[in-house]
């Protein structure tokens, strides 16, 4: 994806590095925290790059199906996942990521149009921290990455 923030890559840019190299996280050069967004809409996606692409390192991930493949290549400290996608939906990711153990208390936002009760308590359930609701309000998206960033760090203060 390209747009004006340095901060912000398409992930099918980190399928192309050799995996014959030893592995190297492409964020270990930056202290800012990498956030992964994940969505099947590209408009949401850049909305979510040019609201945070400033303050985090963020990769956009169109394509859940190709979500073990990523995290073979970087370590977000952070998930920002659509609740609804063709082929995986945000509830069918969180089992996966939760797989990893570096993942197993990362942050999980869930994006949805649903904000329904049922939606949210089975998002909790699942290993969510927390879901925003559709159309997603620039301020309300950065305080709560902030939040759940800052306590990642507090909980863990060598991360960043």
């Amino acid at each position: 994806m390209n747009n004006k923030h340095s901060d912000t890559f398409d992930v099918s840019e980190l399928l192309n590095l050799n995996r014959e190299e030893p592995k190297q996280n492409p964020e270990a050069q930056s202290r800012k925290p990498v956030i992964l967004a994940v969505d099947d809409s590209a408009i949401i996606l850049q909305a979510v790059s040019s609201t945070l692409g400033g303050d985090y390192k963020v990769y956009t991930l169109p394509k859940p199906t190709m979500i073990r493949e990523i995290l073979q290549k970087i370590t977000p400290d952070l998930f920002l996942l659509d609740y609804m996608m063709p082929e995986l939906t945000g509830f069918d990711l969180i089992p996966i990521i939760r797989e990893y153990e570096q993942h197993k208390k990362t942050p999980i936002i869930l994006l949805t149009s649903a904000g329904n009760i049922e939606n949210v308590s089975s998002a909790v359930m699942l290993g969510a921290c927390d879901f925003i609701v559709k159309p997603v309000h620039p301020d309300i998206l950065r305080d709560k990455i902030h939040k759940h960033i800052m306590k990642k760090t507090l909980k863990n203060p060598d991360v960043f």
